[in-house]
């Protein structure tokens, strides 16, 4: 029982009460693909994540790690600070259901520490964050954008005008073959590339 880390991993978020992979992504602030590939046993021991994991679970890293011991080894009563979240601060385009866009200084998931993320200029990349329940996206969604157009398939993020207001909307581009589709309008102004697209709680430092 518990022999392999997707075994203690599934257990220690049943523990923790946590349902879902996608939910400890959000708590820990790991990558979600990663997530889930720990969760299936595509990845046998994240090292460099075990005390994150551990902290947001509720259980013994060397538990979690080794398998050796009990889940709520005393080690954790020691433990009072969280391990350092992988966030940054930067600039992000707030998009309300109503009025002007704004921009705030916030944290958000830094994609840049990922292993599975392929190094890339920050200064590509934009935020926008939805509050709330917008035609094409739902509330607390943060979009990671990046702006250098490259060809390939993927959802652009882009722009409209409508009764003079800017609305944030969305369009697909796939291939069949040597055959590209898209479900951008004329009147759609592409800002670029979705690379992350993920519910997340803005902190704005005003």
């Amino acid at each position: 029982m518990n022999k392999t880390f997707a075994d203690r991993l599934t257990l220690a978020m049943k523990l923790k009460g946590i349902k879902t992979p996608s939910a400890l992504s959000r708590e820990t602030g790991i990558e979600r693909s990663y997530m889930y590939r720990l969760a299936s046993g595509k990845i046998d021991n994240p090292h460099k994540y075990i005390e994150r994991l551990a902290f947001a679970t509720g259980v013994s890293s060397h538990w979690l790690s080794s398998g050796i011991g009990d889940p709520h080894d005393p080690e954790l009563e020691t433990s009072k600070e969280p391990p350092a979240n992988p966030t940054m601060l930067t600039h992000v385009t707030v998009v309300p259901p109503e009025g002007d866009w704004y921009e705030v200084t916030a944290q958000v998931p830094d994609i840049f520490l990922s292993e599975q993320h392929k190094p890339r200029d920050k200064k590509l990349y934009e935020y926008y964050y939805v509050p709330e329940t917008i035609e094409y996206f739902t509330g607390f969604t943060l979009l990671v954008v990046e702006r250098e157009l490259r060809p390939g398939p993927g959802i652009f993020l882009a722009q409209r005008e409508e009764n003079g207001k800017k609305q944030l909307c969305s369009f697909q581009i796939s291939y069949k073959g040597l055959d590209q589709s898209s479900t951008r309008s004329p009147d759609m102004q592409t800002i670029g590339r979705v690379r992350i697209m993920d519910y997340w709680e803005l902190d704005i430092r005003k």
